[in-house]
């Protein structure tokens, strides 16, 4: 009788070492590609919403102090100097509503840019606004009332006034994921 030998289809072990090292590879290049673009796409989110934080906060900044009658905060001429160093808030009167004395309040709450809007009375007429360094009939300096309190834009890290001459110049840093974003700008006031 005859013996019949089949050659059985089938991999060598060599192959198969082959191809799972290819598919390693592979699998490899696809992810280290994915995470690269993840990060990408994580870093333009982070630079965008921080942009656009910024973009908000120093749109009403500079609409609400280009109003404003009267600056209150005494600010520094420059940012160089040590002995007297920019000021990290900063205070006007509202210019939207003539008709009440108002004041605004700009200034970091943690990382969040607060917007405080606020009055001074005197306790005899409560329901009645007057300048913030009014006096009543004894000498004595009105109280103080928060009318509104609101947060601007988050991610701030640094917030900083100086200027002169009605001139008014504005810093900003914000930091989200180890990812910064400055800006510097300059605006008039309304009584230059």
């Amino acid at each position: 009788m005859k013996k019949f030998k089949y050659k059985q289809p089938g991999f060598t072990l060599l192959e198969i070492i082959v191809s799972i090292t290819l598919f390693t590879i592979i699998i490899l290049l696809v992810s280290e590609i994915y995470l690269v673009t993840q990060r990408a796409y994580n870093k333009n989110s982070d630079t965008a919403e921080l942009t656009q934080n910024a973009r908000v906060s120093l749109d009403r900044i500079t609409r609400e102090l280009r109003q404003s009658t009267n600056i209150i905060t005494t600010l520094p001429e420059t940012d160089d100097d040590p002995d007297n160093p920019p000021v990290d808030q900063i205070s006007f009167q509202d210019g939207h509503d003539i008709s009440q004395i108002t004041y605004l309040r700009y200034y970091l709450d943690g990382g969040n840019l607060t917007r405080e809007l606020k009055a001074y009375y005197f306790d005899e007429e409560p329901t009645v606004y007057v300048a913030y360094n009014a006096l009543d009939q004894s000498g004595e300096p009105p109280e103080e009332t928060i009318i509104n309190k609101l947060t601007v834009g988050e991610f701030f890290t640094e917030l900083e006034f100086w200027g002169a001459d009605g001139l008014i110049n504005i810093s900003f840093n914000l930091n989200k994921n180890q990812h910064n974003f400055n800006l510097r700008t300059s605006i008039y006031s309304r009584n230059r």
